[in-house]
């Protein structure tokens, strides 16, 4: 049996703590070495994005009434609000609202063969001078009028506006008998 003195000790543990210590830097710096040595595949993920072109247009109320004069001017009980939206290529050149009447003679009617035509229905676009509908349109002729017509390339083609439309009915000269007239006032864009 070997007689050490309690420094000699420590520094025997010392040495064997050293060499442990030594060993286990040495082993993990070697894993650590082997995994950044491994590395998996690629995987690649193919990514598809379509923005569609889009054209759409709403308005309200869906309901204007008028109170007739047996010969005079009855303006609208609403004004009519009317959000026109696009996506669209530059190429589209002009986005054209338009709002008619399918029928120049007859934009509202009884029922019973009394009509009221196109020309006697006046509209104000967002406060400006009230026109008769007249004027023709891609939807129909002799009926319509032009709400807006703006160009897609001022826009970045991308664009969403409000306008408002005032009715009136002119039922000067007419002759109606009293009754309920009706009639459907339609709106719709037009790219080009």
């Amino acid at each position: 049996m070997i007689n050490l003195t309690p420094p000699e000790i420590m520094m025997r543990l010392l040495r064997r703590t050293g060499t442990v210590l030594a060993l286990l830097a040495e082993l993990l710096a070697c894993a650590s070495a082997l995994q950044a040595q491994l590395k998996s595949n690629v995987a690649a993920v193919n990514l598809n994005a379509l923005l569609n072109s889009s054209l759409t247009v709403a308005a309200a109320p869906g309901l204007v009434n008028f109170a007739l004069a047996p010969n005079g001017v009855a303006s609208g009980s609403s004004t009519i609000t009317i959000t026109t939206s696009w996506v669209l290529p530059a190429s589209a050149g002009n986005v054209t609202l338009y709002a008619f009447f399918n029928s120049a003679a007859v934009a509202l009617a009884n029922g019973a063969g009394n009509n009221i035509p196109s020309s006697k229905v006046r509209g104000s676009v967002n406060g400006g001078p009230f026109t008769p509908f007249t004027g023709s349109s891609p939807f129909a002729v002799g009926s319509s009028i032009t709400v807006f017509k703006e160009s897609v390339a001022n826009t970045q083609g991308n664009n969403n506006r409000d306008d408002l439309l005032n009715l009136q009915i002119d039922t000067t000269g007419l002759g109606l008998p009293p009754g309920t007239y009706t009639g459907l006032l339609r709106i719709q864009a037009q790219a080009i």
